[in-house]
């Protein structure tokens, strides 16, 4: 009883609206009662709740670390907990002059969750502040990168487990992702150190999303383009729209393309822009002040943006994972909402040459090439595209969507 009345306390301080899940409770519990946990649930589920609410019932001298993939993310994660009042801090490469004032803070037990990424983890006065002074719940969010980019680009996130081996008392472990296999599970849970997790696993349908696939034959541009304006129009004029490219030779040329076609309302994000740039261009999107964003693939991840009407693949994503995530960023109010697949069989040697950049080892472009291929026998496949997509989640579904373009094809 006591524990159930300290979870609906800290349910109301966050002001979540409408009853809570009873897959989040479940998970709650697991974490109050001392368990490693992993919680597979698809994106606007709540997930940031199933840890923000322990984090709150034991923050007597206690804490929590969450690590988290973004910039973005993080920052609107901690900006939103803030104006709720609870004392949430950040520690990232873009605050470090203000990291010992957050350090010490953290000493003096006045922080509740501290948000970080992998690479922080090793400098040298966030050790010595938690190697005596550990977190008693560690946090991996969005927990699939570290499978995804912790043998790539981030090798940060293989670390992960070592860090935590080296504190002086052992923190439970809660991963959470939207996209983990069977297959990637263990592995995941491997790479985390974490011991007989609890497993919280939820349906992953999104039945709000139509998923819309369209066949680009033209191998020109203007096609592609022409097409990308033309579903802005149609199903993106009531809400905000992301656009995916492969690469930034393209977000570049989508971006301008788009600006003159809607003036004003379009923003874009990719690594190389400047860092300045980007973090401004992203606020004004979360903030509303821009409608339409055109990104490479990072952008996005967990951002909680409310009325994204419109995701549109101007390119084959790497994989289903990346698919199915980046499509998530639509109707996280649970309102209709699209998303539209732009597809070519050129992409397929496109991101063959993204992944020949990597220098990745055997093993795992083996594994990638695997991924892509999936992603490509959905693309071309006649048969349900969120039934196919939530197979390759590992969740067999029985029923059809009844609305993306195959399903609808069918019916006629």
């Amino acid at each position: 009883m006591k524990t159930r009345n300290a979870v609906k306390a800290a349910w109301k301080e966050l002001q979540i609206p409408g009853k809570p899940y009873n897959k989040q409770i479940e998970a709650i519990n697991h974490l109050l009662d001392g368990y490693d946990t992993m919680v597979i649930a698809p994106t606007s589920f709540g997930k940031s709740a199933i840890y923000q609410i322990p984090a709150i019932v034991n923050r007597n001298n206690k804490w929590t670390l969450v690590i988290e993939p973004t910039l973005a993310l993080i920052a609107d994660q901690v900006y939103q907990l803030q104006e709720l009042g609870v004392a949430a801090e950040m520690l990232t490469g873009r605050n470090k002059n203000k990291h010992d004032d957050i350090l010490n803070k953290l000493s003096k037990n006045e922080i509740t969750i501290l948000y970080t990424t992998p690479e922080q983890l090793r400098t040298a006065a966030f050790l010595r502040e938690v190697k005596y002074h550990p977190p008693w719940l560690v946090v991996v969010d969005e927990a699939h990168c570290t499978l995804d980019w912790g043998y790539t680009f981030r090798s940060a996130y293989l670390e992960i487990k070592s860090f935590i081996k080296d504190l002086s008392r052992r923190p439970m472990i809660a991963a959470f992702t939207a996209t983990a296999p069977p297959e990637y599970r263990d592995a995941i849970c491997n790479l985390l150190g974490m011991k007989r997790p609890k497993i919280t696993v939820t349906s992953l349908e999104r039945n709000n999303i139509t998923l819309l696939k369209e066949d680009i034959t033209n191998p020109d541009i203007k096609k592609r383009l022409s097409r990308t304006s033309y579903n802005i129009k149609k199903y993106g004029k009531d809400g905000r729209v992301v656009v995916y490219c492969a690469t930034r030779k393209n977000v570049d040329i989508v971006s301008n393309y788009l600006s003159k076609k809607f003036p004003g309302d379009v923003v874009k994000c990719h690594a190389y822009v400047d860092t300045d740039k980007r973090e401004k261009h992203e606020m004004r999107f979360i903030n509303g002040s821009k409608r339409i964003m055109v990104a490479t693939t990072a952008f996005g991840m967990g951002i909680n943006v409310p009325d994204i009407r419109l995701v549109i693949h101007f390119n084959l994503p790497l994989s289903v994972i990346d698919y199915y995530q980046q499509i998530g960023r639509a109707g996280r109010d649970g309102k209709k909402s699209h998303a539209v697949l732009l597809y070519h069989p050129d992409d397929i040697d496109l991101n063959r040459y993204i992944l020949d950049k990597e220098n990745l080892s055997k093993t795992v472009r083996n594994w990638q090439d695997d991924r892509l291929d999936e992603m490509v026998s959905i693309a071309e496949s006649g048969k349900c595209l969120m039934q196919q997509v939530l197979q390759a989640l590992g969740e067999d579904h029985p029923t059809t969507c009844r609305h993306c373009t195959n399903c609808q094809r069918a019916r006629r």
